[in-house]
């Protein structure tokens, strides 16, 4: 296992930056950038493959009137060569039909390096609170 280097931090944060300046623009093109050709998202269901990926997120975006994510905090765990493991902690604020919701969520991310690029190859979901804005819903805990 090797430790990231300032560079490598640096241009794997932007990659979570980056996912989340396009959920707040509803910019799918964006959004698609940030995944590896045959990227992986996992949540309740596993998409696999950037096409696959941007037209489900796309479908789902449609039901969501407005949102606000963010990027709370990142860990890098690993870099070696050209794939990464870290993990990120987002936060979103949704105003849907049927009322506002908060989602305190983590994602559990490995990356690949195309030339000199690097792109997400699998997230996977876990959320730690999904509920109203006030949050008096139910809390959980990561499975780590």
């Amino acid at each position: 296992m090797g430790a990231p280097t300032v560079e490598d931090y640096t241009a794997l944060r932007q990659v979570a930056e980056r996912y989340v300046d396009a959920v707040n623009r509803f910019d799918p093109e964006a959004w698609g950038s940030t995944w590896a050709p045959d990227g992986q998202w996992i949540t309740s269901t596993t998409r696999t493959g950037r096409e696959e990926v941007v037209a489900d997120w796309t479908r789902i975006m449609a039901s969501i009137p407005n949102v606000y994510m963010h990027v709370y905090s990142g860990v890098i765990d690993d870099v070696t060569g050209d794939t990464a493991t870290g993990r990120w902690y987002m936060g979103e604020f949704l105003n849907r039909e049927a009322g506002r919701t908060m989602n305190s969520l983590c994602y559990f991310d490995t990356y690949t390096r195309i030339d000199g690029q690097w792109y997400i190859q699998t997230r996977r979901l876990e959320a730690l609170y999904r509920g109203p804005a006030d949050l008096s819903g139910d809390w959980g805990k990561l499975s780590m």
